[in-house]
């Protein structure tokens, strides 16, 4: 049965992500700690399967990346997620409340509810046209920065990245590719901050879970560019803001730690 569940949220997540940008190593923690109880190879696990799923989602794209976005996006998040990567090795994150919900005993830490209050902030930026916002050329490199620092904090970079370049009118093909590229670039750094901090080697076992676990993500991003044609550019705007909205509360709430 975890197997089962493994492949499906790996595959699901997968689907999800290839067209909003984030979600897979959220969704994916939780079921690799029920796996593995043990939250380290849980984190471990799960940053082999989201860089190998850019990898291959690069592959997919690359032809539709907008560079002069991407590059200094890019450029400007990388000593933001080395930073972050680096103080999330060092800090000891805070429980600033606690409440039980249907029985279950919900904390709401200090990182997840500040980071989850920005996305709220930019869904509803989204969602509500009063509030429009157009980001300028030289906000990338603000996006960069902080979506590569909150990268390296908390894992949680494929959100903020979304809420800036979703700003940009971008065509959704051109969309999806520069946001994996970024994505790519963060990933590489924060892996290689917390490889020098854990030992791969005691997953053990466990690789092969991880390579179920990965392929399931490699079809469920086949199939997100199949879908792709049939999603109208509106329509996928609409589903990344809700899906901030979502995923902003329930962050910053706790239900999702």
């Amino acid at each position: 049965m975890d197997i089962f569940l493994l492949i499906v949220v790996s595959f699901g997540a997968s689907w999800l992500t290839f067209f909003c940008g984030f979600g897979l190593g959220t969704m994916l923690t939780p079921v690799f700690y029920l796996m593995f109880k043990d939250m380290t190879l849980a984190i471990a696990a799960t940053a082999i399967v989201h860089f190998l799923n850019n990898v291959f989602k690069f592959l997919l794209m690359k032809r539709s990346v907008n560079w002069q976005v991407a590059i200094p996006f890019g450029a400007a998040a990388i000593p933001a997620a080395f930073l972050g990567a680096f103080l999330a090795t060092k800090i000891d994150n805070q429980i600033i409340y606690e409440y039980v919900l249907i029985g279950r005993q919900m904390e709401i830490d200090l990182l997840n509810f500040v980071f989850g209050l920005i996305l709220v902030v930019f869904a509803l930026i989204e969602l509500i046209p009063s509030w429009s916002v157009v980001f300028s050329k030289k906000s990338l490199a603000l996006g960069g920065l902080i979506s590569g620092f909150f990268g390296g904090l908390s894992g949680h970079q494929g959100a903020l990245r979304t809420a800036f370049l979703i700003k940009y009118n971008l065509k959704k093909e051109v969309f999806i590719a520069t946001g994996i590229v970024v994505a790519l670039v963060i990933d590489v750094v924060r892996t290689s901050v917390y490889a020098i901090s854990f030992d791969y080697a005691a997953l053990g076992e466990s690789w092969v879970l991880i390579v179920m676990s990965l392929i399931a993500a490699l079809v469920g991003a086949i199939t997100g560019k199949l879908f792709l044609k049939k999603i109208k550019l509106d329509l996928l705007n609409i589903i990344v803001a809700i899906a901030m909205l979502v995923f902003g509360v329930t962050l910053a709430g706790g239900i999702l730690n």
